[in-house]
């Protein structure tokens, strides 16, 4: 199945060797079951610096990555996943730009953070700069309490979308709706209500905050409904990131999907700033979609 949004049918799972990253293998296997995708798995070994007499990067060498690797591949083509295997030197996140267009993977799969077994730390810095540079969605999934990721029993059951009024984050609905319809999710549409003082003399004019809060978001579900979608609306008094998680954790299996960034007079909502408390916060994976047009950062 190939989502039209995105190249849906080929995911990038780049790991270090920590046990943060292999944590997500799991998810990454139960998605590409449910998207009847392939996983392209990328090792980064680091160029030892040019202008040092000894190598400082921490021994990682070919041969250890990929055994590494090999043994993450054939777990996964053990559950019928189809899997390649690439490694590279270079710099990590620039690495897995450079890997996930040359093959096209319409997906980018991180930790939230990791430190190598087999190397230097791959996670953490990496992800933030593969999210503000990446021309493909990048799905950000968490370490459980224990250290691990725990793959949905039942698939993915949900999906959270948080709206502001702006376009930008709108433009999140087109992958919300193409992934909810495919995997048949249902869809919970999230507005936080501003601080009055935010809207100045609109707020009269709206009634209060609330209700046209609630009559923005319920316009939204109206239109996914007639599409033939199941949406319900959560409107809230808390900060956007807090009313974003905890939708998410008053929800079954959720995936919480982002704009990278948007802006709203109205909503005075930044979810370029919300996008990242919510990713370094969230107990379940969120899933980033870059700007229209995004090139990559040279």
């Amino acid at each position: 199945m190939t989502i039209s949004y995105a190249n849906l049918d080929r995911i990038l799972l780049p790991l270090d060797g920590s046990e943060a990253a292999a944590s997500i293998v799991p998810y990454t296997e139960r998605l590409a079951v449910m998207l009847g995708a392939s996983i392209n798995l990328l090792g980064v070994i680091p160029e030892p610096p040019s202008d040092l007499p000894i190598d400082v990067t921490g021994g990682a060498d070919a041969g250890v990555v990929a055994q590494y690797l090999d043994g993450i591949k054939r777990q996964l083509e053990d559950h019928d996943v189809p899997v390649d295997v690439e490694i590279q030197e270079g710099q990590a996140a620039a690495e897995i730009l450079a890997c996930a267009a040359a093959r096209h993977c319409g997906l980018v799969v991180l930790a939230t953070r990791g430190r190598s077994a087999v190397g230097p730390n791959l996670l953490g810095i990496t992800t933030d700069r593969v999210i503000r540079s990446s021309p493909a969605p990048v799905l950000v999934v968490p370490p459980d309490e224990d250290g691990g990721s725990k793959a949905p029993v039942g698939g993915l059951k949900t999906v959270i979308v948080g709206l502001d009024g702006s376009e930008t984050a709108a433009s999140s609905l087109a992958p919300t709706r193409q992934i909810a319809r495919e995997l048949s999710l249902e869809i919970v549409i999230v507005r936080a209500t501003p601080p009055l003082d935010s809207l100045d003399g609109a707020a009269t004019y709206f009634g209060s905050v609330s209700q046209h809060a609630e009559q923005y978001v319920k316009r939204v579900a109206d239109r996914l409904a007639a599409d033939g979608l199941s949406a319900r609306t959560v409107v809230g008094p808390l900060t956007p990131q807090e009313q974003l998680l905890k939708a998410a954790d008053d929800s079954d299996e959720p995936l919480l999907i982002l704009s990278t960034r948007g802006w709203s007079n109205r909503a005075d909502w930044q979810l370029g700033s919300v996008t990242d408390r919510v990713v370094r916060a969230a107990r379940h994976p969120v899933l980033i979609i870059p700007p229209a047009g995004r090139v990559e950062s040279q």
